[in-house]
């Protein structure tokens, strides 16, 4: 089994499975990591197979770019462009570029979409910043400013308005309490499904050669 221990002063070790199939603990400096591991070997084994059903998808396409929950090709070429087609494609010239390019695509729906959601849900957000970031799709701050993952445009459409009514909703309510999902079901009565597409995809994004050389552009 591959495992990636992460000692830490932490009170209580805690165990995950990540989208790639490794097993990552983070434990005190003298927990007894291989205990712990076949104790909870069992429901390590029931996450890893739920894990591999979720990335059969993307199985034999990881070099492809995942966009709008489609899988397209890479193709160089001089200036940007998505082809849909029976096979879709991705003109692009650099790396930096095709990233450069996606961050403008995402930031002009974004404006759209917040300032959309926003009005109906009748509050006011700070600033909207576009990352890479490494756990979550976005994230929302005390000043009421926004981040979103760039790995977003992966998702369909949908999902990606989804996730702006789940972070402006946090804006009214901070936790994940009754009062918040209540909200959350009001402006998207289908977020149970959404919640899951959503796992799915993280998978997908997450095994995606692409995606991954995208977040190592600076």
């Amino acid at each position: 089994m591959d495992v990636l221990v992460e000692r830490k002063p932490v009170k209580y070790a805690r165990i995950q499975v990540l989208p790639n199939g490794k097993v990552r603990v983070v434990a005190p400096p003298d927990f007894d990591v291989d205990t712990f591991i076949n104790y909870h070997a069992e429901w390590i084994n029931k996450k890893k197979k739920e894990i591999e059903e979720l990335a059969d998808e993307i199985n034999g396409k990881e070099n492809l770019l995942i966009l709008n929950g489609k899988f397209y090709h890479l193709v160089k070429d001089k200036s940007f462009e998505i082809l849909d087609g029976e096979e879709g494609v991705v003109n692009y010239y650099s790396m930096r570029s095709l990233k450069r390019r996606l961050v403008s695509m995402l930031r002009e729906e974004l404006k759209s979409t917040v300032s959309f959601y926003s009005r109906l849900l009748g509050i006011k957000y700070g600033r909207i910043f576009i990352k890479m970031q490494k756990t979550k799709w976005a994230s929302c701050s005390s000043k009421a400013n926004l981040s979103f993952n760039l790995a977003m445009l992966a998702l369909p459409e949908k999902l990606r308005g989804y996730i702006v009514v789940h972070e402006l909703a946090h804006l009214i309510e901070p936790k994940h309490t009754k009062a918040f999902w209540d909200l959350v079901g009001f402006y998207y009565p289908d977020y149970k499904n959404a919640e899951k597409e959503l796992k799915k995809y993280w998978v997908l994004v997450e095994r995606c050669n692409v995606w991954r050389e995208l977040r190592s552009i600076k």
